[in-house]
This record gives C-alpha cells, sequence and structure tokens, in this order.
C-alpha cells in the first residue's frame, strides 16, 4: 500500500504510521510536510489528512478532485465538516479527539475494500 499523511504533528504522525504499518505490511509512508506549498504529485491508495479547518478541506477538495481512486480519511476537530466529506465521497471522517483503535478500525476497513489488498497484507 502506498499511503501519504498529511499533518504538522509529529506524534500525531508516529501515531498514525505505526497503525498503517500494524494493518499492512506491506506499506510505504510518505508524509507531507507543510511548508507553504501542498504537494499533489501522484495517487496514493490511502490519503490520511489530519489537518484542522479550511486547510483540511482545502487539501481534501484537491485530492478528492485529483485522484478518484485514493481512499482518503480526513480528521479534524470540527464537526461541520463531515458534511462537507460525505459531499465530496472520501471514505472516512474522523472527528478529533480520536482513539487509536478508531483510527485502526478505519484502515483494516479501507484494505478490505480495495480489490488489490492481497498485496498489502499476509493472510
Amino acid at each position: 500500500m502506498d499511503a501519504i499523511i498529511y499533518t504538522k504533528d509529529d506524534r500525531e504522525y508516529e501515531l498514525i504510521e505505526s497503525v498503517l504499518k500494524s494493518e499492512a505490511v506491506c506499506v510505504d509512508v510518505d508524509r507531507h510536510v507543510f511548508n507553504g506549498h501542498k504537494r499533489y504529485d501522484r495517487e496514493y491508495d490511502l490519503v490520511i489528512i489530519a489537518v484542522e479547518g479550511a486547510e483540511g478541506m482545502e487539501v481534501m477538495l484537491e485530492y478528492a478532485r485529483r485522484f478518484k481512486e485514493s481512499k482518503i480519511i480526513w480528521i479534524t476537530s470540527d464537526p461541520f465538516f463531515a458534511g462537507v466529506a460525505l459531499r465530496n465521497h472520501i471514505y472516512d471522517f474522523i472527528e478529533r479527539p480520536y482513539d487509536k483503535e478508531r483510527l485502526e478500525k478505519s484502515v483494516r476497513d479501507v484494505i478490505e475494500s480495495c480489490p488489490n489488498r492481497n498485496r498489502w497484507v499476509f493472510p
């Protein structure tokens, strides 16, 4: 699985990365560092956007527009954005604060929904 994590928080990145690596044995994880530029250079199997507010919405909308096959999980503390997420058919919306088990379930669901999942996990 190819995954990218958009977050500004190092601890959150480490948590998300550890969940990905525990759920999908064969995973390559990239991290987008926010430096004033947004990165939309290629399609990933899974995109996790853990960014607040309008900035998170901007990343989600652009990624969903460019890469229709990517599964997007958006993590934010504002429940208002759940409607935006649903209207744009992202895979999952997780409201902060969240626990590790909630994220694990979402990642497992993504893996189960993908036809090429046998490349990522060993039965």
